[in-house]
C-alpha cells in the first residue's frame, strides 16, 4: 500500500527524532534513577568515618574506606555525589548497609533534596525530549497546509 510521494520524506525526521531522544534518556535514566534508589535505601543504615581517596566524585569514581566490624572496607561513591572540597585523605561520614559493602552514600548526600536534585534530572530530559517532538510534529503540520491568498 502507497502512503503517496514523498510520505517517508516526512516521516523519516519524525521518526529519527523519536530514536535520538530515546537514545539519549536510556543512559541518563540509567544512570540517575538507581543513584538515587541507593541513596533512598541508604537512609536506614549504619553511619560510620570514612576517609576519601582521589577520585571524581560527581561521576562516580570516588571511594571511600571505613569500618565495619574491625574490618576496612573500601567502596566507590554513587553516581552524583556531592562532595566539595572534600581532598584524598579527608574523612567524612558514610551511611552503609551492613554485610553489603558496595552500597555506601555519604550522609550529607541521602536527603531528600539530594533524591529529587537526582529524579528531576531525567525528568526535566523527557520533558525537553517530548517538547522538541511536539515542536516537530507542529512545524511539519504547518507545511503541509496549503498557503492562503492574501
Amino acid at each position: 500500500m502507497s502512503t503517496g510521494p514523498g510520505r517517508s520524506r516526512r516521516v523519516r525526521p519524525a521518526v529519527l527524532g523519536a530514536v535520538a531522544a530515546l537514545a539519549l534518556l536510556v543512559p541518563v535514566y540509567a544512570a540517575f534513577v538507581p543513584a538515587a534508589f541507593l541513596r533512598t535505601e541508604a537512609r536506614g543504615a549504619e553511619p560510620a568515618e570514612a576517609t576519601f581517596h582521589d577520585g571524581v566524585c560527581f561521576l562516580g569514581g570516588c571511594r571511600v574506606t571505613f569500618s565495619e566490624a574491625g574490618e576496612d572496607l573500601t567502596a566507590g561513591l554513587p553516581f552524583g555525589t556531592r562532595a566539595r572540597g572534600r581532598a584524598e585523605g579527608d574523612t567524612g561520614d558514610v551511611l552503609h548497609v551492613p554485610g553489603e559493602p558496595d552500597r555506601v552514600a555519604l550522609a550529607d548526600d541521602s536527603g531528600r533534596g539530594s533524591v529529587a536534585a537526582l529524579l528531576a534530572v531525567p525528568a526535566g530530559a523527557t520533558v525537553l525530549a517530548v517538547s522538541a517532538g511536539a515542536v516537530l510534529l507542529l512545524r511539519e503540520r504547518r507545511s503541509e497546509r496549503p498557503a492562503r491568498a492574501a
